[in-house]
């Protein structure tokens, strides 16, 4: 029993020796994305669309955390802004809004805790998460879902495909660097990379479609939409894009937490 007892008190010391480490945050993300896929450039750019969001992190201690976000994105590219000139001669163009959630690991490269001297460090992420899309473009000053019109041929006699999910997972990795401003305020700068699970993010991914057997079934829009090349050539067994690359898109932004629960261990009052 004596044993027992000094167990559990060796226990309590050590948890209210490291207590003060554990602790919960709520936040807030703003900044900006960049797609990267089939449309556009192919490569790190300015932001061009804009993210926001809200996350809960707990703290393990100093070096570690896990966090929990919900974000709502905009993202959108342009084969006119292109640097491959293939692309700016196919001349297409999507927008997106999307929702997301994940859940990330955090480590923290030095000790971190706001209100202590370890009030600065750069970290890395990781995790996985969940989104919803849904592409759509510009054609005669009307905004179109393209996901309906099936401009690849889906569910036609020219092709053997359905209509994608508009829905997906995603792996995400990131960095940034975060001080804390008080002692329960933190500051932070982020980028976070997300490498998606589906090639049609942009709405393109496979071969043109055959233009008649499209129009026939889904209407002049889709037809339209489907080519938009300046070049107007035959487009038989030619890919719009490449179905060997998933899409990629990247927030890049500033969080602002608070922190809030530090936790105290109840068995530590066995010490007194």
């Amino acid at each position: 029993m004596k044993f027992k007892v000094f167990i559990i008190k060796l226990l309590a010391v050590f948890f209210s020796l490291t207590a003060n480490a554990q602790y919960s945050e709520v936040g807030l993300f703003g900044g900006g994305t960049v797609f990267i896929g089939d449309v556009g450039n192919y490569s790190l750019q300015l932001p061009s669309g804009y993210a926001f969001g809200g996350f809960y992190k707990y703290n393990f201690g100093d070096h570690w955390a896990v966090k929990a976000q919900l974000n709502y994105g905009f993202i959108q590219a342009d084969d006119a802004q292109s640097n491959f000139e293939n692309r700016v001669n196919r001349n297409l163009s999507f927008q997106s809004k999307i929702w997301e959630g994940s859940i990330t690991a955090e480590f923290n490269f030095l000790s971190f805790e706001p209100g202590t001297k370890r009030n600065r460090t750069p970290y890395l992420l990781g995790g996985f998460g969940i989104f919803s899309f849904n592409p759509q473009a510009e054609y005669n000053g009307q905004l179109y879902d393209l996901q309906p019109l099936g401009t690849e041929g889906q569910l036609t006699s020219s092709s053997r495909e359905g209509l994608y999910p508009l829905a997906s997972s995603f792996f995400v990795f990131g960095m940034g660097y975060k001080w804390a401003v008080g002692r329960f305020t933190t500051i932070g700068l982020e980028t976070s990379f997300r490498s998606t699970n589906t090639d049609y993010l942009d709405d393109v991914s496979g071969l043109y479609a055959d233009p008649v057997i499209l129009e026939e079934a889904r209407g002049p829009v889709a037809a339209a939409l489907s080519d938009r090349s300046l070049d107007q050539t035959s487009k038989e067994n030619t890919y719009r894009g490449d179905p060997q690359n998933q899409d990629w898109y990247i927030f890049t932004g500033i969080t602002l937490q608070f922190k809030f629960g530090e936790l105290y261990e109840k068995c530590a009052n066995f010490v007194r």
